[in-house]
């Protein structure tokens, strides 16, 4: 078996160089790694980047016009010799024994399709793995996606994902879709009848997004795309898909009979919004805004969020052994819900009600940064 690691990029040679960086501190280094660059600003592209590493490890690199991840991953496996591919996200950052784990564990089960985790490393920032902790949690959305320990059945994502190639080739590789594409091929890689594996021991570090704006624009063509993914797959649907923005919803009828009960709580609220908006840090914000709903949000609207801010927060701090995180993790949480949710419900009304074609939601990405891939 010899494998290549497939990374399509877009606007991120710092990132392009932090994952090389990583590949060459491997245990195993019988791979090649095929980097796409997928219609980067001459400015932003990684082929330099890909040139300081051309020594050190077995490189291609591929530039096509912007055409989405899909696409890109898609051009890297045209262009791959390996009979194994692993797909990774630009960025990931790859722990040393990662190859060996997956060498040792598809050779030895004879797997053609797996995911593994993804983590935050140490020396990410505390917004990093405030985030992670968001995005990988069973108290939000991350239950959702799908692993050993969660929620939902297992799904593996372009994050950290390895197919044999004939598997690949035999469900065409990934379809058309600009987001969500990761999720659609994995449901077509079940319907051959092929398991999904995961690999617990092949984790990745995936440093996601920087900062809470860019994260929210994230989740929310994530949800975007859960809308998307159910109209090609109805027997995808799950009430469970609809919880975040149930949750959008409920807290929005709670908030303005919140603001209807107590017009000191309306005016904490509005004082806080034009904090943010002057760019106050959110977690500064978010203790202001909490230390005036104690004093002025009437009690069924402070237990229940006092409860699942709690809840998040000390989950959080556990598992970084930080209340510098944990506290970071209450905000990152409820932008997680809140974007997912509201991308969900922007879905809906494009798809369902209004019966606009999947492409006319991708038009959103008009509105957010292409940052949000």
């Amino acid at each position: 078996m010899f494998v290549s690691l497939i990374i399509p990029v877009y606007n991120r040679p710092q990132e392009t160089r932090e994952l090389l960086d990583s590949l060459t501190r491997q245990t195993r280094r019988d791979f090649e790694t095929v980097v796409v660059e997928d219609g980067s600003a001459p400015h932003l592209a990684s082929d330099r980047v890909v040139r300081e590493y051309a020594d050190r490890l077995d490189i291609c690199y591929v530039r096509q016009p912007n055409g989405g991840p899909a696409a890109a991953r898609n051009t890297g496996a045209a262009h791959a010799h390996g009979d194994f591919f692993v797909i990774m996200d630009s960025d990931c950052i790859v722990p040393p024994d990662y190859f060996a784990t997956v060498y040792a564990e598809v050779e030895a089960r004879g797997i053609e399709f797996y995911g593994g985790p993804d983590m935050a490393a140490p020396d990410f920032s505390p917004l990093q793995r405030a985030v992670s902790y968001s995005m990988t949690s069973v108290f939000t959305t991350g239950g959702i996606r799908g692993s050993r320990h969660s929620i939902g059945k297992f799904s593996p994502r372009s994050f950290n994902l390895g197919i044999a190639r004939p598997l690949f080739e035999r469900v065409g590789g990934f379809s058309d879709m600009r987001i969500g594409e990761d999720i659609d091929f994995s449901m077509r890689v079940a319907a051959t009848g092929a398991q999904a594996w995961f690999l617990p021991d092949a984790k990745v570090c995936h440093k996601r997004r920087t900062s809470m704006r860019l994260f929210f624009k994230q989740v929310f063509v994530f949800g975007t795309a859960r809308v998307n993914l159910d109209m090609r797959h109805p027997a995808s649907r799950r009430v469970l898909y609809a919880l975040p923005s149930l949750f959008t919803a409920g807290s929005l009828a709670m908030l303005l009979a919140a603001w209807y009960a107590s017009p000191w709580f309306l005016l904490a609220c509005i004082g806080v919004t034009a904090l943010w908006l002057l760019g106050t840090p959110v977690q500064w914000g978010g203790l202001l805004l909490t230390v005036f709903g104690i004093a002025y949000a009437p009690w069924w609207f402070g237990i229940p969020f006092g409860a699942l801010m709690l809840l998040w927060f000390a989950d959080s701090s556990l598992r970084n052994r930080s209340i510098r995180i944990g506290w970071l993790s209450v905000w990152t949480s409820f932008i997680q819900l809140y974007g997912y949710g509201l991308g969900y419900l922007y879905g809906t009304w494009m798809r369902r009600i209004r019966r606009r074609d999947e492409r006319y939601t991708y038009k959103v990405t008009g509105f957010f940064s292409q940052k949000t891939r």
